[in-house]
């Protein structure tokens, strides 16, 4: 066992230790049960900061052993469980709001792990990235009713999957790659015990509490905050103007001169030199000189414009034909649940954009339509899930699916658990599909769906073999 594996073994010891001290109410030597204000902290967040202690903590160091990017995917994940923190501490102190008043709450924690999205890049820190990426999708968690648990769960094959391919390209060469590996793992692993204890049907909410309209931070929270603020500009105070006093942030009064120089009306370009045809470089008269040639200025390339949804966010149900309507859906609307209360409903998406749907019970069928970038998870569809004119989709079965049908959508993974590997997938006119599912030993594995065949004319039939490229 290597040095790495034995320390990432200690501290998954010393994290849960720290777990169980939290939920028995004893008070750890580096976790505060108070601020400053003396105001006593629910036993639910004295847990959640031993559990950043013992697993976020390590995980950022492991970040910063490595540098480049995974230095900065460290700094975002830490930024992010803070944001999970402040809502959690918001959530003990006021009373539980509509699932629509859901999603402003959200809003910082959502920016943090849409930041975390664009990192990803396809560089030497692809792979750590992608790792992130999908395993922080998990923090959606707190939307998540009655089994967050299970939701959390899900994220952990997609995340190892980019992982084992860290640990097979450094085992024998860079163990801090695999300390980054496992610490990640450990971390998502660690917040379902934590889930668990604390928030086992869903985020705890109190009864008792005030409304989260009129919530504002305690002088702790806000101290967070402040140093938070602080660390993200370095440390360093707000420039001042030299000259302004002290602390003024007032502009430089004008250049009163300026005005003066243009009352000299014609004199004003009397010290400018003259210029002969030789001299001027646009000519065939000039052989260089004085002056060097102005170099050609390079076109800037202009940004690309986020793309958002097209229409307003939509969901509701239509009780005549049991449907549910999903539309236009945007990563600023965090994780969006349909809760199925009948397996009749179907469940029809539409027009979303960077959005992630999680459908909760056993429905009849699910169609994705005109989507891009979009994860949508489900439990268990009767009929079939359809994804039709979509890309770079993400489609998740988490208990049993009878069929698949990819029809006009260039880049998709279909996911499909131990549970449901009879599922049928039937493609057309599509490309950049992966289907992903366990192997004997439980690992996952992704496989391509063939797109090149080779057609042979027998007898008076056409035949269709898959390609070579699709044997290995």
């Amino acid at each position: 066992m290597s040095s790495s594996e034995i320390m990432a073994m200690l501290e998954m010891i010393a994290g849960r230790l720290s777990v169980i001290e939290g939920s028995l109410g004893i008070q750890s030597s580096s976790v505060g049960t108070s601020g400053k204000s003396g105001a006593v902290l629910p036993r639910s967040i004295v847990a959640f900061d031993n559990y950043c202690q013992s697993f976020v903590t390590p995980f950022v160091d492991a970040c910063s052993k490595l540098g480049g990017d995974a230095l900065t995917l460290g700094k975002l994940t830490k930024e992010a469980f803070d944001e999970l923190r402040s809502f959690l501490l918001m959530a003990s102190a006021c009373k539980e709001p509509p699932q629509a008043g859901l999603v402003p709450l959200m809003a910082g924690l959502s920016g943090k792990m849409k930041a975390i999205g664009q990192v990803v890049q396809r560089n030497e820190w692809e792979k750590h990235s992608k790792t992130v990426n999908e395993g922080l999708g998990c923090l959606n968690w707190v939307c998540v009713k009655p089994a967050p648990m299970d939701f959390i769960e899900t994220y952990i094959g997609g995340s190892d999957y980019w992982a084992n391919g860290i640990r097979k390209e450094y085992r024998t060469t860079n163990p801090d790659h695999i300390l980054f590996c496992d610490t990640f793992k450990t971390l998502i692993k660690e917040l379902i015990l934590y889930v668990k204890e604390h928030h086992t049907t869903g985020v705890t909410w109190n009864p008792r509490g005030g409304d989260v309209t009129d919530y504002t931070p305690g002088e702790r929270e806000r101290e967070r905050q402040t140093e938070k603020g602080v660390s993200s500009t370095g440390g360093k105070p707000s420039p001042v103007v030299p000259g302004s006093g002290s602390g003024s942030t007032l502009p430089a009064p004008p250049n009163v001169n300026l005005f003066a120089a243009l009352n000299k009306g014609g004199e004003i370009t009397s010290g400018l030199k003259t210029v002969t045809r030789d001299q001027q470089t646009w000519r065939a008269e000039y052989k260089g000189g004085e002056g060097p040639t102005p170099a050609v200025s390079k076109a800037v390339p202009s940004k690309r414009a986020v793309e958002v949804p097209k229409g307003p966010a939509k969901l509701e149900f239509q009780e005549g034909p049991h449907k549910w309507i999903v539309e236009y859906q945007g990563a600023e609307s965090g994780l969006v649940t349909v809760n199925i209360t009948d397996k009749k409903q179907t469940v029809y998406i539409f027009g979303c954009i960077d959005a992630s749907v999680s459908i909760v019970g056993k429905c009849k069928s699910v169609v994705v339509d005109s989507c891009k970038k979009t994860k949508v998870y489900y439990d268990t569809l009767m009929a079939s899930c359809e994804v039709v004119n979509c890309q770079r989709m993400h489609v998740e079965c988490r208990e049993k699916v009878a069929s698949v049908a990819i029809d006009k959508t260039d880049g998709i993974i279909v996911q499909l658990p131990a549970s449901s590997l009879d599922t049928t997938v039937v493609a057309s006119k599509s490309s950049e599909m992966n289907i992903t599912f366990p192997d004997e030993n439980g690992e996952m594995i992704e496989k391509p769906i063939p797109e090149q065949y080779i057609h042979r004319i027998s007898g008076t039939s056409i035949t269709a073999d898959v390609s070579d490229l699709y044997t290995h």
